[in-house]
């Protein structure tokens, strides 16, 4: 009955805004601010700032433009010897390992012919990893062997590491060895039991910093690693000559009685002084912990004011400065002709949540949740990383002209990705009204997710001391069942707007 009533009032309020709220058909999303960079924002979160123990990572993809966001299972592959990578963007040719790469679940998006750093992978062992773009103070050449390293690092990654802090070491001997061929980046890799952040810099030099347990980081497009204490082996890794470079570049000065700050000694000024990132980042360690910062003196991680869960990441990364001066919503869309750009913005492409449990296998206790396109305006579906396929509409999907009008755009209704996407566009329209509809339907929809969590997770467990892979056929039904649902939602919801 209470469904019966939840279906009714939904299309009631449906049919409402079809006679009240038509407006024109607009252009949807605007690229981000740099296609190169993106505008991205992502929180982690240690184990004992969880309420469960769980680890977190969350992540707005940013990347902005033409982008097709695709999903697809890489089983594990066997490599011979003297077989070797060539990378795309940059041309360096590497050794490949001999023996089998690991099995990861893949989310990636694609501008052919190059490839974009819009990847995030979860493989067989629960190590996840994403990024942000970052500017440093390095100027072109680079220093570089071959063409360097760039979108490959977090493939190497997924493909071998089985902890975050062998992902981190992975980025760091491949950066000294080939160079990092961008301005900088933040690479966030977790694992069941830890999160650390890597940040790369042009040419040779990296930092990696590990999210203390008790606490939760919360970062934007500037660099958030602060003060480094190399003797701290169980929180930074580093490149050997991390402090005398920034030395003799100028960049630091020892004799000024101020504690090296990698941000500001490595980090482009326009970059680490930009609004918008410091607004951001400043906006997610305040609902994080109550606590409103100072814009120049922004912490590297905090603690919370509560035990964090899913429900209070989606509460982060959905932000409009709900609440704030800088409130976005107030004149209607917030994702488009804002005063400041929020956390949740227009070109947000989707919003993933890696989360991994220590005390269970990675084929149940590693969940990559992801919604697609706008995290408030979307459904957090859970993909466990014992997934042996994803549904067709997933990895369907092509180009087309960004900022066309609709009609003129191209529109694939068996493409998830261009499904929410549309749906996405039309919400906006009538933001105020719309958004608020479907947010009640997909609350209902997660809010079963997580009921029904629990034994989902315990009958896998059970088929998973049988047969392994009954267990992972069970959990790819489950999931499959999720996502197909939520797809089918979202084009019914463009099918009403759309007549």
């Amino acid at each position: 009955m209470k469904r019966k009533m939840l279906a009714g009032l939904i299309s009631f309020v449906v049919i409402c805004s079809l006679i009240l709220g038509v407006v024109p058909i607009q252009a949807d999303n605007p690229p981000a601010e740099s296609l190169e960079d993106g505008s991205c924002f992502a929180i982690a979160v240690g184990r004992e700032a969880s309420a469960d123990g769980s680890v977190f990572f969350a992540h707005n993809e940013d990347c902005g433009g033409v982008l097709v966001n695709r999903q697809e299972v890489i089983p594990r592959i066997y490599h011979e010897p003297g077989e070797v990578i060539v990378m795309e963007d940059t041309g360096t040719v590497i050794p490949q390992v001999v023996g089998e790469t690991w099995a990861t679940l893949r989310s990636w998006g694609a501008d052919p012919p190059s490839p974009r750093n819009c990847d995030h992978y979860l493989n067989e062992w629960g190590v996840g990893i994403g990024s942000n773009g970052q500017g440093s103070k390095e100027e072109k050449p680079y220093d570089l062997t071959q063409g360097g390293l760039r979108f490959w690092a977090r493939r190497l990654v997924a493909q071998r590491a089985t902890t975050a802090r062998e992902g981190v070491q992975i980025i760091g001997e491949m950066v000294e060895t080939y160079g990092y061929a961008h301005s900088g980046r933040v690479y966030t890799i977790i694992d069941p039991n830890e999160v650390w952040l890597c940040a790369v810099v042009a040419g040779r030099h990296w930092v990696a910093q590990r999210v203390p347990d008790d606490e939760v980081a919360a970062y934007s497009n500037r660099y958030p690693i602060r003060e480094v204490d190399l003797d701290d082996t169980d929180h930074f890794m580093a490149c050997p000559d991390l402090i005398e470079y920034a030395i003799a570049k100028g960049w630091y000065d020892p004799e000024s009685g101020e504690p090296f700050d990698f941000g500001k000694a490595y980090g482009s000024p326009s970059r680490q002084n930009s609004r918008s990132n410091l607004l951001r980042q400043w906006e997610g360690l305040r609902r994080v912990s109550g606590v409103s910062y100072p814009l120049d003196d922004l912490p590297f991680s905090v603690k919370p004011n509560r035990k964090f869960t899913l429900e209070d990441i989606r509460y982060v990364m959905t932000s409009h400065y709900e609440g704030t001066e800088y409130d976005q919503t107030l004149d209607g869309d917030p994702h488009h002709d804002q005063s400041e750009r929020p956390i949740c913005t227009g070109s947000n492409q989707n919003c993933i949540i890696i989360q991994g449990r220590g005390w269970l296998p990675p084929v149940v206790g590693s969940i990559y949740w992801r919604t697609q396109g706008r995290p408030c305006e979307g459904v957090f579906v859970p993909w466990y990383s014992g997934v042996l396929e994803v549904p067709e509409q997933y990895y369907v999907g092509e180009p087309s002209v960004y900022n066309a009008p609709l009609e003129e755009r191209y529109y694939d209704p068996n493409s998830a990705y261009w499904v929410f996407n549309r749906m996405n566009t039309l919400v906006d329209l009538d933001y105020l009204n719309r958004a608020e509809v479907v947010r009640d339907v997909w609350d209902h929809m997660e809010a079963k997710a997580y009921a029904r969590q629990d034994n989902i997770e315990k009958t896998a467990l059970t088929l998973y001391d049988i047969d392994e892979q009954r267990a992972r056929k069970f959990l790819t039904n489950y999931t499959e069942n999720l996502a197909l649902k939520a797809f089918r939602t979202a084009r019914k919801f463009v099918d009403h707007w759309q007549e």
